[in-house]
């Protein structure tokens, strides 16, 4: 595991992952499948490890690379897939004990565990087959996961590509418009600025009378020159307007004392009134107030103000300038045009300023709309948007593309702006566009069909591969098995030969260290056997042995092992076989089978058997009990042929 993640780290720090990630899984696996063979290697050679009998050390090796392989890849290509909330470090841990929990299972399953299903004697020949179909079914279905996988990471890369291009496309058409508004309110800043210090204006405050008339004009000047200016007003420390000029229909308004109006309550005022000199205001965009109510048709107005000082730097009252949204949001449906999306303007509320027109725009100037916010029709994506400066956002709802309008800053990344933007509470606006999910979808899911269809015909090509290549190895094993059974077993009767019995006695007694459980020895010689040979031919005495074969398989169990030792000889092993009672039932049974004739070409072959019975008790080698088992076969054809007799430490019997 800790080399694993070591991998995983040198991996990360190549940072090749964002154009050619296939190749950084690829080389990851290849690492990690390297040293678990090495591991594993030397486990196998120190016997830590002991491997499966039907497997070599080579093919071990080989499969444990492909296992280990195969899960680091697929690991690789699944957490792309989960979005987990987690640090670099925690991915590496969690990669690093998935990977160990899953290829040691595995490792232990298909390689070390041990099978059992079919006795040792008949080679496991169905235990290999299936064993080969497992694994060739397992490295089937795992390639087709790993490539399924790769190709939902290239999609999700496809995806993330066209995600970055309609970024690409949309961010600049943003700034420009961001850009666009944000200049107006700046330069109405700055006319801000210039008329808090201009002379008539201190020349009045001064007492210099004839200096109004000609603030009045200069106000009016203004006013005619840039027509977005709604209002131009000095109001002093307590509220109250002093000079106002309004843009009427046909051109600026100079409006009459009697209709000035207090501003005290009002938020711009209070705000504006506490700056210092050569500050200014920048308010929040919403809907102009007349005599306590929202004018109509609606007029979305901003308000830029700056502070009045004397001649003797005493604060006089306010300079406060109405910009005109509505050329604004015409500009930003002209703009709106040349947008992937549905373009939207929200407040630092998350409320809209532009776009919902009919549902939600203007909902914070109405008590019974408060709750119509972004987050209430896209949950979860506002606080995302808020957050951050610019950036884009995939979710259900579609694709949001977003970037902030820092008002009065032409830099929204100005540390000296952006610190009195903080100061002074300079609003800040998102302009986001919409993309719809459906449209968007369009450009990335015209390589799904492809993909899929690509996937259907390399499993389609894999499996017929991959089977193809079990048939052939199945041929090689049953031609394989067959060469070991005519090795080990007699050609005539099928049973097993001298060798390989020689063998399943080693290994019988080896078991009976361990367990302990009784082993007989029977130990078979035909009587007579010649005369048949002689008489009827070769053919008669091989139809002969065969058909005794035959029948002490029908007598015997299948758990007991037969022999032909040579000529007429035989013998058998019978582990667990009871108590000396069931011996001697069998030994009867396979003498009364012998009393039936063997019938070949109408004629009717009688021959006889004896029987010699050894069983095994604690420190008898090997060669002892065939050798009791020889010698009481012997004596049992001295005393009466067509009988069985018990080794001499068994205390003889016959019957």
């Amino acid at each position: 595991m800790s080399a694993e993640m070591l991998i995983m780290r040198a991996m990360q720090k190549l940072e090749i992952a964002s154009n050619f990630f296939w190749l950084e899984i690829f080389l990851d696996a290849a690492l990690v499948a390297t040293i678990s063979v090495i591991l594993v290697r030397y486990f196998v050679k120190s016997q830590k490890l002991t491997a499966r009998n039907d497997l070599n050390s080579e093919s071990m090796l080989l499969r444990t690379g492909i296992i280990a392989f195969g899960v680091e890849s697929m690991l690789m290509l699944i957490f792309p897939l989960i979005k987990i909330s987690a640090t670099g470090l925690t991915i590496l841990i969690l990669d690093g004990l998935s990977f160990a929990l899953i290829t040691t299972l595995l490792i232990h399953y298909l390689l070390l565990k041990p099978t059992n299903l079919i006795p040792l004697k008949q080679h496991a020949l169905v235990d290999k087959i299936l064993a080969l179909r497992s694994f060739l079914l397992f490295c089937y279905l795992a390639s087709l996961s790993l490539f399924l996988l790769l190709l939902l990471n290239v999609y999700q890369q496809q995806h993330q590509t066209y995600m970055r291009h309609a970024v690409d496309q949309e961010a600049p058409q943003l700034a420009l418009i961001k850009n666009s508004l944000n200049d107006r309110i700046s330069k109405a800043a700055l006319d801000t600025l210039m008329l808090a210090q201009q002379e008539n204006l201190r020349l009045w405050l001064s007492g210099d009378t004839e200096a109004q008339s000609r603030l009045i004009q200069d106000y009016v000047n203004l006013a005619a020159l840039k027509p977005l200016y709604e209002q131009i007003r000095f109001i002093d420390n307590l509220g109250h307007e002093k000079i106002r000029v309004d843009q009427g229909s046909l051109g600026p308004v100079v409006i009459p004392q009697a209709d000035l109006q207090n501003k005290h309550n009002r938020y711009y005022f209070t705000e504006a009134v506490r700056l210092e000199l050569g500050q200014v205001y920048i308010s929040p965009l919403d809907l102009n107030i007349e005599h306590g109510r929202i004018e109509l048709p609606y007029k979305p107005i901003v308000r830029t103000a700056s502070p009045v000082f004397d001649r003797q730097g005493i604060k006089r009252g306010i300079i406060i300038i109405n910009l005109n949204a509505s050329a604004l949001f015409t500009q930003l449906k002209q703009d709106a045009e040349n947008t992937t999306g549905e373009l939207m303007l929200l407040n630092e509320n998350g409320y809209w300023l532009f776009g919902r027109e009919r549902e939600a725009a203007w909902a914070f100037m109405f008590p019974e709309y408060k709750d119509r916010t972004m987050e209430k029709y896209y949950p979860g994506i506002w606080p995302q948007i808020r957050e951050k400066a610019k950036g884009a956002i995939a979710s259900p709802y579609g694709y949001f593309i977003f970037a902030t309008i820092a008002t009065g800053r032409s830099d929204s990344d100005s540390i000296d702006q952006n610190t009195q933007s903080s100061k002074l509470r300079w609003p800040e606006w998102k302009l986001v566009s919409l993309a719809n999910p459906e449209e968007v979808s369009i450009a990335y899911n015209n390589i799904l069909a492809p993909l899929v269809m690509f996937f259907i015909l390399i499993a389609i090509v894999t499996g017929a591969g991959t089977l193809l290549y079990f048939r052939i190895q199945r041929k090689n094993l049953i031609a394989q098995q067959q060469i070991e059974h005519l090795a080990h077993h007699d050609m005539l009767t099928g049973l097993c030969n001298r060798n390989l019995f020689i063998q399943i006695l080693e290994l019988q007694l080896a078991s009976f260290k361990r367990t302990e459980e009784p082993l007989a020895l029977l130990y078979m010689d035909l009587d007579s056997f010649k005369p048949v040979n002689d008489l009827y031919g070769h053919e008669a005495g091989d139809y002969v042995l065969k058909q005794f074969a035959f029948r002490l398989r029908e007598i015997l169990r299948e758990t007991d092992t037969l022999a032909r030792l040579g000529g007429d000889e035989f013998a058998a092993i019978l582990p667990s076989f009871g108590n000396r009672r069931q011996l001697e039932i069998i030994a009867q049974r396979i003498i009364n089978t012998m009393e039936q004739p063997f019938v070949f070409n109408q004629q009717a072959l009688t021959v006889g058997i004896s029987i010699g019975i050894a069983i095994h008790f604690k420190g008898l080698p090997l060669e002892s009990l065939l050798h009791e088992a020889d010698q009481a076969m012997y004596e049992a054809k001295r005393t009466q042929k067509n009988s069985y007799c018990f080794a001499a430490a068994d205390e003889t019997g016959g019957g």
